[in-house]
């Protein structure tokens, strides 16, 4: 102290005590946190804040996140289209670490998710368009253990006949090659050779069903005429989980799955193995020889490769055997194996977010006949078909402003190897496609703009917009628009197929000169929800497609066989409206829904064949406070009376209407009512009994599989605590 007066000791204290106060203050006043929804917990990207004092705007990222200049007592106002804005005050706890916002998502926001382009996960509510998202919940409820057991019960959808043995989704008036159907944003196998079949589609690992309706090019390319289904796989559980499922029923139904998941520090893994067997085959109503059996195998693994940076690694695969009566002495018999996969890696870069894939797939089908029940080398046309894809995406989202940008690019090349079909024996496309996307916020309002160019060494090249508006009017009312193009690319067999039958007279040829199918589609509807007890939704469409792709005579080749080439002739349009009515009423969950769906071939002024105008469907669900749990759900589905329209005498086709012209005949209607009842046993045990088609209805000329069949099952789901 002799060194020191007492003032310079107090002013050294003094010194001292601001600077270990500066220290412990944030370098620059500023608040950062992330906003995310409260319904599910998910970040809310482009959500606007507003520091009032300064009026400083500014916008959270993609993953949700904001850095605010800020001080204690300063007043955010947070807000974000379909949610509700919160005013916040800051305080000195705030300033340090993160601060987690949750907004109050209004009753017309759909709490669920939907893939849109660059597989990029947004939740449905930020997009323009008609989102139909089936959960996991609705997937056991309806024991639908096949995506087309699930997806004919929505309003809108018809399960159509895909001759010899499949069945196919119809979305507003068009099916099979006219609807992309995906499996975690990848094309389903099959689809080179023309062998497209969504009962094939196992429901096992899914976590959700996503149906996008109208022209989806811009997002998902080529065959999104008519809309999207997309089966999206569940992520690994935290904990480890055992899932299982044993189920028997008539028609010869037998089916089983089993499944395993877990994360142990930074790797998440899933493996699903499944089973099932019916003597049906999904689109041939036939007793007798018929029957189909299908093996699944999927498995997902995802590594959290840093604080924020993931990769992923999934890969599945199937075999099936369909067998059906041909006549009274054959049998025919088709093989089908494929295996697919892809790895992926995600992450922030460039201040956006960025996202690599590279996806692999291999199919191979094999048609023969037999007079048992096995099918005999060599026999009717034995030659086995195989196609191979590959695709590279590179995808880069940010959020500008007011602006989430998605742009990128993908390459893919595909191959068929068809012996004696294809010139050549093989044929080979290389597609390239770029792709860009802008979702403008402007306070009550949404706007989306995109656009998709695709090239293709095989059929040329084509370019495709889309616009979209929603107007959230009111917290209780969300209004929607969008209008789309889109196309679907000419196949292989299409272009480059040859496809002689000595027994019917006549040959097809394929034609290099083949054009793409285009539509141009507007929809207009919107969503009523005064309450989260109840909703109304309404959407109103029309789609026009040119340039269809049909069947032309050429004449007598120099054998005497009748010639037909594929060319561009027809035109088509759909339109209709769609609505559904969801309340929720003593403890129960109702569900109504109906559409009506006009279908016309321009081109000839007939309808198209099996289009039923009118659709609806009636859904309860209930749980019940009994033993250790007690769920029913019961499904009433009406299709009714569709036109069947014959093929001009000569032209190749076989079967019983095709002799003649115009609208031959009329399919009858159908009222399917399906129950399911589930009774938790155990902790860990789940006993199920129920039935499709209860009234056993048995329409006139209706084709898919429809028979009443009772069923009974067992599941088991076990998780290790915490």
């Amino acid at each position: 102290m002799s060194r020191f007066g007492g003032g310079q000791v107090l002013r050294a204290v003094a010194v001292a005590a601001v600077g270990l106060g500066l220290a412990a203050l944030p370098a620059a006043a500023q608040v950062r946190g992330v906003v995310v929804s409260r319904a599910d917990g998910a970040p809310v990207a482009s959500a606007e804040v507003r520091q009032l004092r300064g009026n400083v705007r500014l916008r959270s990222d993609g993953e949700g996140r904001f850095t605010a200049p800020s001080r204690a007592g300063d007043t955010l106002l947070v807000r974000m289209l379909g949610y509700r804005e919160q005013r916040l005050v800051v305080t000195p706890e705030r300033l340090v670490g993160e601060w987690r916002i949750a907004l109050e998502p209004l009753a017309t926001v759909l709490p669920v998710f939907t893939t849109t382009m660059g597989q990029r996960v947004i939740r449905a509510s930020e997009s323009p368009r008609s989102v139909t998202v089936v959960d996991r919940r609705e997937i056991d409820a309806v024991a639908a253990v096949s995506a087309n057991q699930l997806l004919r019960q929505l309003p809108g959808m018809q399960e159509l006949p895909a001759p010899p043995s499949k069945t196919s989704i119809s979305i507003r008036g068009f099916d099979d090659s006219r609807v992309l159907v995906l499996v975690d944003g990848e094309p389903v196998a099959g689809s080179l050779v023309e062998s497209r079949d969504i009962g094939r589609l196992s429901t096992i690992a899914a976590e959700r069903i996503e149906v996008t309706k109208g022209p989806s090019s811009v997002e998902f390319g080529s065959d999104a005429l008519g809309g999207v289904i997309n089966i999206v796989q569940a992520a690994p559980t935290r904990t480890l989980t055992v899932d299982g499922v044993a189920r028997q029923g008539e028609l010869g139904r037998e089916e089983a799955s089993l499944g395993i998941s877990n994360t142990s520090g930074r790797v998440g893994y899933r493996v699903n193995g499944g089973w099932r067997q019916s003597d049906r085959v999904t689109g041939y109503n036939a007793a007798g020889s018929t029957f189909n059996r299908i093996f699944d195998v999927r498995s997902d693994v995802r590594v959290a490769l840093g604080s924020q940076w993931t990769a992923r690694l999934d890969v599945q695969g199937s075999q099936e055997r369909q067998r059906f009566p041909l006549d009274a002495s054959f049998n025919g018999f088709i093989d089908n194996r494929g295996a697919q996969g892809f790895a992926e890696a995600q992450g922030p870069a460039l201040g956006g977010h960025l996202r690599v894939r590279s996806f692999q797939q291999r199919f191979r089908y094999q048609y023969r006949q037999a007079r048992g029940l096995l099918p005999i080398r060599g026999s009717a046309d034995s030659v086995e078909q195989q196609e191979r894809q590959q695709r590279y995406l590179v995808a880069y989202t940010t959020v500008v402003g007011r602006h989430a940008l998605d742009l990128g690019v993908q390459h893919s090349r595909r191959t068929l190897v068809a012996p004696d079909k294809v010139d050549g024996d093989s044929a080979r496309e290389n597609i390239s496609e770029v792709f860009v996307r802008d979702s403008w916020t402007m306070g009550n309002v949404l706007l989306t703009a995109g656009a998709r160019y695709t090239a293709s060494t095989l059929w040329g090249s084509t370019a495709n917009p889309s616009v979209g508006l929603a107007w959230q009017a009111t917290p209780a009312l969300r209004l929607r628009s969008n209008v789309a193009r889109g196309f679907r690319a000419p196949g292989f067999k299409e272009i480059r197929y040859t496809f002689f039958n000595p027994a019917g007279g006549y040959e097809i040829v394929g034609n290099p000169d083949l054009r793409p199918e285009s539509s141009v589609s507007g929809s207009a509807g919107g969503t009523w929800a005064p309450s989260r007890r109840w909703s109304l939704d309404v959407e109103a469409y029309r789609n026009d497609v040119k340039d269809l792709v049909d069947w032309s005579y050429r004449g007598d080749n120099a054998a005497g066989f009748q010639t037909y080439a594929n060319v561009n002739v027809a035109r088509a349009r759909t339109q209709g409206i769609e609505t559904n009515a969801r309340v929720n009423l003593l403890g129960a969950e109702f569900s109504v829904g109906y559409d009506y769906l006009r279908a016309r071939n321009l081109s000839s002024g007939l309808p198209l064949n099996r289009r039923a105008s009118h659709t609806a469907r009636f859904r309860a669900s209930r749980e019940f406070g009994v033993l250790q749990g007690l769920a029913g759900d019961v499904s009433v589905r009406y299709t009714g009376g569709a036109p069947l329209v014959g093929i001009p005498a000569g032209a190749p086709i076989t079967g019983p209407f095709s002799t003649a012209p115009g609208v031959i005949g009329r399919q009858g209607a159908l009222l399917s009512v399906d129950a399911q009842w589930r009774l938790r046993i155990t902790p860990t045990a789940t006993l199920s009994v129920g039935g499709n088609n209860l009234l056993n209805q048995r329409p006139a000329l209706w084709t898919p599989a429809f028979d009443r069949q009772l069923f009974a099952g067992l599941h088991i789901h076990w998780a290790a605590l915490n």
